[in-house]
């Protein structure tokens, strides 16, 4: 009764919210709604925990917190597991389904703790100084490895009061170490077991067991930088002696190390030897003693993410982008044969877990039109069961219709995007009409719920204020092959420009986009791309550009991942600045009278701040409408409640005042 008195209570909030703001899909609504964030079925197939994400957003509080519930896997009958104000998340299950291991913050750190199954009060496993980034558990459940970053010393902890703490960029890391604790056994002070297995100096992530418990496979790179981390290689290290192997090491990257069930193989994602970004990957297989390494079968759009092996050795899972949606394959350890799992699936997919026995995935699954939730199904067949129902106060709320489009480029090549539509359309009409870019360049815009609360862009109240959003796939996104995904080196600003205005074209001859009332938003690839778009063209009455590249020697000097740019120019600037030049939106700074709102965190490395900063004082000087949201402490993506909502809100009040007249709302 309790349970149902405080759901009544919750459906009567977010009733009252509709009918106080007279809207469905408004950025303070949408950012209240859950997530989740991870689906792990118990080895025996009956179970499942799953961590579900909401916002905490108070007078001193701006964060999301995880919280845990357990289901059977057949039916969603789930039951909370954890609780309070603190974070728990990435739930594991021990090798005897009796245990659920997981990682919270509830006592400062990020530390493991164990909770049992069949009741009873979860306890702490570890006692760290940094923070537990990820972990496994031993075969036999007697053990736990994990690795954490290095804390400071108490040398670096003086000179930072006493002001003296200089350092030399890049010479000294804090690198991720691998640690195994166990379980049940103390050391000569009584504390907990803890071996730390890291030697060599290397960031160390990505872990796997051997099936006896005797070696630990892991991914290990330079530094914990991401740069560093795309050309990251594989070891494995001996548990009792320490002894260290050499796994798999190319001038490209090898990361997710997979042991087979018998534990003479490991699988691995391997990225092509030239280091180009969003080029070449593969599924590769090599002897766990050592041996040449055999190279699976490949997918469509080249293997994203490697999910494990079948229980019985013969398969490797793998799932990737799909045009707008999401595919599983299933290859041949051998090297040969390639299944689609998830044939006729319509629904997206996303955070696939296959669990330890290789019996069952979990997975969150949902359509533009239906919210996310978790699944449960039988790596026997695709047959999903729904075990969750995180969003119950939205199932009668009307969702603006989605379709995807196609449409001709100017060299004939067919473009796909996603089209959503006006929530009270009406045929013959037309409407103000914006053009949303993605980033990346090789991101994709996928059939995902259009009024989740993830990104900056409120598509769903957009489409509640009467605006179509097209949201396209030029080319040099992923999803559509290899090819497709590199037909934008050296070309930035070139044939996927002409893709996005060919796909405005066409939802301007379908009569449903008025001409006089355009506007364009994008972040990071698509920040470059908008920027590009309003020094080349006046369609457009309004711009909402974020976290933007608009000079690309600058971004290939400063950012935190020194091969991209030169990887896609294919020329580091000294070798070619004209290329750099040619592509960079700030060259064309002159052309620009579009009213533009510019969105950055002022922490992100990835798009250093002072690129919007360039863009900002130019059309500033120049006196061209400009307003900058500064988003403090945040970095290439905003991660606090308080600042996506900001920036949701912001982007619609700003489209609202240059499409529909409105007020300013800010």
């Amino acid at each position: 009764m309790k349970r149902f008195s405080a759901m009544s209570m919750f459906l009567l909030v977010i009733g009252t919210a509709y009918s106080q703001t007279g809207t469905y899909w408004s950025p303070e609504q949408t950012i209240r709604m859950k997530n989740i964030t991870a689906v792990r079925v118990s080895p025996d197939g009956k179970k499942v925990v799953y961590a579900v994400r909401e916002a905490v957003m108070t007078e001193d509080r701006s964060e999301y917190i995880n919280q845990l519930y357990v289901s059977d896997a057949n039916t969603d009958n789930s039951v909370r597991l954890t609780k309070g104000d603190k974070n728990n998340s990435n739930p594991r299950w021990s090798p005897d389904g009796k245990w659920i291991a997981f990682i919270s913050n509830r006592d400062g750190k990020n530390n493991i703790y164990l909770l049992p199954v069949n009741g009873g009060e979860s306890e702490r496993l570890t006692d760290v100084k940094t923070n537990v980034a990820d972990f496994k558990w031993s075969p036999d459940g007697k053990a736990i490895a994990y690795t954490m970053s290095d804390a400071p010393s108490d040398a670096e902890e003086k000179n930072k009061k006493t002001k003296t703490d200089w350092y030399f960029m890049n010479e000294e890391y804090k690198q991720g170490r691998l640690y195994v604790i166990w379980i049940s056994e103390k050391d000569i002070s009584g504390k907990q077991k803890v071996l730390k297995l890291s030697n060599d100096n290397r960031h160390i992530s990505g872990i796997d067991w051997s099936p006896d418990g005797k070696w630990i496979a892991y991914t290990h790179a330079l530094s914990p930088g991401a740069n560093d981390n795309a050309y990251s290689d594989i070891a494995m290290v001996n548990i009792a002696s320490g002894e260290v192997k050499n796994v798999a090491n190319t001038a490209g990257g090898e990361s997710s190390p997979s042991f087979s069930p018998d534990g003479k193989s490991i699988a691995y994602l391997a990225t092509n030897e030239e280091g180009i970004w969003a080029g070449k990957s593969y599924i590769k297989v090599i002897p766990a003693g050592g041996g040449q390494a055999v190279t699976l079968a490949n997918t469509p759009n080249e293997p994203g993410e490697l999910l494990g092996w079948s229980n019985n050795g013969q398969y490797l899972y793998t799932s990737e982008a799909y045009h707008t949606s999401t595919k599983l394959f299933r290859l041949g350890a051998s090297g040969n044969g390639i299944t689609e799992w998830n044939t006729g699936v319509k629904n997206m997919m996303s955070l696939v877990d296959l669990n330890e026995s290789g019996s069952h995935f979990g997975f969150v699954m949902q359509n533009t039109s239906l919210t996310s939730d978790a699944y449960v199904s039988s790596t026997s067949s695709f047959s999903p069961v729904k075990i969750s129902t995180i969003n119950p106060e939205i199932a009668s709320y009307p969702v603006p219709k989605t379709e995807v489009v196609k449409w001709k480029s100017f060299d004939g090549k067919e473009i796909e995007g996603l089209l959503t539509y006006p929530l009270n359309y009406e045929a013959g009409k037309k409407y103000p009409l914006i053009l949303n870019i993605h980033g990346g360049p090789a991101g994709v815009f996928a059939e995902t719920f259009i009024a989740g609360n993830i990104g900056q862009y409120p598509i769903a109240a957009l489409a509640e204020k009467g605006i179509f959003v097209l949201r396209p796939n030029p080319r040099g996104s992923t999803g559509y092959g290899v090819e497709f995904r590199l037909s934008n080196q050296r070309d930035w600003g070139g044939a996927d420009y002409k893709d996005l205005m060919a796909g405005v074209d066409y939802a301007i001859s379908r009569g449903l986009a008025d001409s006089t009332k355009m506007g364009v938003m994008g972040w990071s690839y698509g920040g470059f791309m908008s920027s590009w778009i309003v020094g080349h063209t006046k369609r457009f009455k309004a711009a909402s550009i974020g976290a933007p590249v608009v000079d690309l020697v600058s971004q290939n000097m400063t950012d935190d991942i020194a091969g991209f740019a030169s990887s896609y120019m294919k020329k580091q600037p000294w070798e070619d600045w004209n290329v750099y030049d040619t592509h960079s939106p700030l060259r064309f700074v002159q052309n620009v009278t579009t009213p533009i709102l510019l969105q950055q965190g002022d922490a992100d490395i990835r798009v250093p701040f002072s690129q919007g900063i360039m863009f900002y004082n130019a059309l500033k000087r120049r006196g061209v409408p400009v307003r900058y949201l500064v988003l403090p402490r945040q970095p290439h993506g905003p991660t606090e409640p308080k600042m996506i909502l900001k920036a949701n809100q912001t982007n619609l009040d700003w489209m609202e005042h240059y499409l529909l007249g409105k007020d300013k709302g800010f």
